[in-house]
């Protein structure tokens, strides 16, 4: 028996008898008083149709015997007159009854310790018809009562254990699975089995999301191992151009009009080793939100334009043109201008890397239903579509650029950070787009 199983258990066992307890404890104080009410009932009936019989004494005991009463007292102008079933003590003991001291109905005994009777007096005008009955049998019911009542507790008891039993396995098991699946996917097996579990609820919606939370834990794994891959031959890299120029150096093995050379590469090789180091640095600072954005309004016109001086001498180098096409020049947003500069700055770099010589970038700004669409566009050999669901991950790497693919997901935190809708469009030897779009300020 599972944990979950018992404690089912324990827990309906505990509500079955706190209910029949306050049952019991209810029907002890509300059955005898229903139950003698009733009585009374009867016995105000059976007055009343003594009452009818009265004026032909020859009948009393018939009545009596109809009605299975003890006996009958008739009183008037203090005289009284008792009719019996013949099962009582003689009537002298009956009149010691204080006819006077009686209410209308009520219970009463001879003496101490002596049998109880409910008795119900009839005012009429042949004088007060009292009618006894013993107690003894209104007692023995509500005794069998409690024995119905405490079997019953007892009987249910018996039947429920094993079907609470059965209905907890058959709550746990699927439980137990989703356990074990969770403790598999902790130990790095993504491939769980939880498509059996059909129970139309809340735990088969559970299953369905742990199922989903594997495939999105398996898929960041994939990406962190391949980052980590990444990462390191972009690390190798560098270091095997320093480590050979520097042993080089050292051995004296080149003239010294080489060395110069050697020193820059080395030195160039540090450079792009910082520059890892810091984009690395960059993205976890901007993931865990330290950086807290400086918005400002600023002129969208002017921001376009500061780029074409930039990127003068690569574009120079594989003769790309830099159009910039700005519809309104008074076009403000807000946002983090020296953020937003690293995005567009992205794009661009990004563009002229697979843009042939002799091709083009556009760098725009349209308003949009209301918005404004900042974008870059370039006709170079374009993105194959498997790539562009993955392009923003923080794990991307673009086999061309032979990079670590941080560039992107930099630009795509910065956008998120600002609450920017973005994305990318391209197709393959067409060209990108890559575009955000914010509100539209004047």
């Amino acid at each position: 028996m599972g944990k979950l199983t018992g404690k089912l258990i324990r827990n309906f066992m505990t509500i079955i008898s706190i209910v029949i307890v306050i049952s019991l404890i209810f029907i002890s104080m509300l059955l005898p008083y229903i139950y003698n009410n009733m009585q009374f009932k009867d016995l105000k009936a059976v007055s009343n149709e003594i009452y009818k019989s009265l004026n032909n004494y020859d009948n009393y005991e018939d009545e009596i015997s109809k009605y299975e009463i003890d006996f009958i007292i008739l009183s008037k102008n203090g005289e009284d007159k008792i009719f019996t079933s013949g099962t009582l003590p003689g009537k002298g003991m009956l009149k010691n009854i204080n006819i006077d001291t009686l209410s209308q109905k009520g219970k009463y005994a001879m003496h101490k310790g002596a049998s109880e009777f409910l008795y119900y007096k009839n005012k009429t005008d042949l004088g007060d018809i009292i009618v006894f009955k013993n107690n003894r049998l209104s007692s023995q019911f509500i005794k069998a009562t409690y024995i119905v009542l405490i079997s019953i507790f007892f009987l249910a008891i018996f039947i429920s254990i094993p079907i609470v039993s059965f209905l907890g396995k058959k709550l746990t098991n699927p439980i137990i699975k989703l356990e074990k699946a969770s403790l598999d996917i902790t130990q790095g097996n993504f491939n769980i089995d939880v498509d059996n579990i059909k129970t139309k609820d809340e735990i088969e919606e559970l299953s369905k999301s742990i199922k989903i939370m594997a495939k999105e834990l398996e898929n960041k794994n994939i990406m962190q191992k391949n980052f980590i891959a990444n990462v390191s031959h972009d690390f190798k890299t560098p270091l095997s151009v320093i480590r050979n120029y520097s042993e080089a150096i050292y051995d004296n093995i080149i003239d010294e009009n080489e060395k110069t050379d050697y020193a820059k590469e080395i030195i160039n090789e540090v450079d792009r080793l910082n520059g890892l180091v810091m984009d690395i640095m960059q993205l976890s600072k901007l993931q865990r939100g330290k950086d807290l954005l400086k918005k400002e309004y600023f002129l969208v016109d002017d921001f376009l334009f500061s780029f074409k001086d930039v990127f003068k001498i690569p574009l120079n180098k594989k003769n790309i043109k830099l159009l910039i096409r700005v519809t309104d020049k008074n076009i403000k947003i807000l946002g983090d201008k020296s953020y937003l500069y690293r995005v567009i700055y992205n794009f661009i770099d990004n563009g002229i890397k697979f843009t042939n010589e002799g091709g083009k970038i556009e760098l725009g700004v349209d308003i949009v239903e209301d918005n404004v669409k900042i974008y870059v566009k370039d006709n170079g050999v374009g993105i194959d579509e498997k790539y562009l669901e993955n392009i923003w991950q923080r794990y991307y790497k673009d086999k061309k650029s032979g990079g670590v693919g941080l560039g992107l997901a930099i630009c795509g935190e910065i956008l998120n950070m600002h609450d920017f809708k973005y994305g990318v469009k391209s197709e393959k030897n067409i060209g990108t787009e890559f575009y955000f779009f914010t509100k539209f300020n004047y």
